[in-house]
């Protein structure tokens, strides 16, 4: 038997896609009847006392509380309790076996070192992003010159917090072979302890719907059966390219008066009103949704846009495809896998002298008006990618590639590999 306890911090992140990474992961691993899975959600502000809650069969949430007192940049608070969140799970890890320590993100790390002082079950992390992409906006330039390894400011230790967690880690999993590269260029880990897993969906909750259901469902939510919904779903901040979405979404709205920008999620609002004064009546800000609601946002997308400046693995991205919806996607490294023209329609990347990431506006807008008024366009470019997805994609490949990695790990678990630390500030 596989005992999993998968780690999850109250990163803003986990509302969005690592939250949706470890709900198709876990859902996914339970149909494999030799495993056993706990969450345990850390600093979680909806409770104020340890919980643990059957979700299913094998399948439990553990809810750990923020401390009334806490200072969560004090490292050592933070050491603190890492300790209280590791005695509070003694008794679980004792009463199992197989048991496999599964971490998401840098929150995780002072567990993690509690963790391995006090057991020797293998340690795995995934990496669902770079920090330095989300520092630098995606800026490769910008890590010129740091000295990540011993650090003097704010930046580079919390690159060399990642650079930490992952050297002090078993096995890492990347969801791309170009994080896979990096690790090893840039962090010097070893390529054998690394695997590139694709993260996965489960195809079947998402159903593509016919043109009068379509015209049913946009009645219900409020909107014109004529109107063309551009769907957007995901953090509303500068790095998922918003900026240039609204840019180019008012351009098109000069052009065609029947266009309507639908944005899920939460994030900068406030800087896209700006942007958008002569069109407040043609965009649609919903803020965050469940899923079954999304669900029902894909069922009548006439678009989907993900314009990211920096994505390793969209899951809005797989999960649109997955509804039907055809896709603009911005030409980055996370969406290579896709083909131009055939899956989707690309927004070229330029990169200024400095190293910044931009992209037209004038191409993105002429891309709004190419899908928006080509339903045959349209059609082909979701079939051909659909068709894809099933090939890449799915959340029982990625559960199958885990298992592998977890019952490796357990039969063959390599000493440590000899780390040189360096003292926290």
């Amino acid at each position: 038997m596989i005992t999993l306890i998968i780690f999850k911090s109250n990163a803003r992140g986990m509302q969005y896609g690592m939250g949706t990474y470890i709900r198709e992961l876990t859902g996914s691993l339970l149909s494999y009847p030799d495993i056993k899975i706990y969450v345990v959600t850390y600093h979680n502000s909806r409770f104020k006392e340890f919980d643990v809650a059957v979700l299913a069969e094998r399948y439990f949430e553990i809810n750990i509380p923020t401390p009334k007192l806490s200072l969560l940049h004090d490292s050592r608070n933070e050491i603190k309790y890492a300790r209280a969140v590791a005695n509070l799970l003694a008794d679980i890890i004792s009463e199992n076996e197989g048991i496999i320590f599964h971490m998401n993100y840098i929150d995780d790390l002072p567990i993690m070192k509690i963790l391995r002082e006090r057991y020797e079950y293998s340690v795995i992390s995934v990496v669902h992003f770079f920090q330095w992409e989300q520092l630098f906006n995606g800026n490769k330039q910008k890590m010129n010159g740091l000295n990540i390894d011993k650090p003097s400011n704010n930046t580079e230790f919390t690159i060399f917090t990642e650079k930490e967690m992952l050297r002090l880690s078993d096995h890492v999993v990347t969801i791309n072979p170009f994080m896979k590269d990096f690790l090893i260029k840039k962090y010097n880990i070893p390529p054998v302890k690394i695997s590139m897993i694709r993260n996965g969906i489960n195809i079947g909750r998402f159903t593509k719907t016919d043109s009068q259901e379509k015209i049913r469902l946009k009645h219900k939510l409020g909107f014109y059966s004529h109107e063309k919904i551009i769907l957007f779903c995901g953090r509303i901040d500068p790095d998922k390219g918003i900026n240039f979405l609204v840019d180019a979404f008012t351009k098109a709205c000069k052009i065609k008066d029947d266009l309507r920008l639908v944005l899920i999620g939460q994030g900068y609002i406030q800087d896209i009103l700006d942007k958008c004064k002569q069109f407040y009546g043609r965009i649609t800000f919903t803020g965050f949704l469940s899923p079954d609601k999304i669900k029902e946002f894909y069922q009548i997308a006439d678009i989907g846009v993900v314009p990211s400046i920096y994505e390793p693995c969209s899951y809005s991205r797989l999960e649109m495809i997955a509804s039907g919806i055809p896709l603009i996607l911005t030409r980055i490294e996370g969406f290579s896998d896709m083909s131009e023209g055939e899956q989707c329609i690309f927004i070229n990347r330029h990169i200024t002298h400095d190293g910044d990431i931009l992209f037209d506006t004038d191409e993105f807008c002429n891309a709004i008006l190419s899908l928006s008024g080509n339903d045959k366009l349209a059609e082909t470019i979701a079939s051909n990618a659909y068709r894809d997805l099933l090939n890449k994609n799915s959340a029982s490949d990625m559960a199958k590639d885990m298992i592998r990695l977890y019952k490796n790990l357990i039969k063959n678990k390599k000493p440590d590999l000899e780390y040189e630390k360096t003292e926290r500030r």
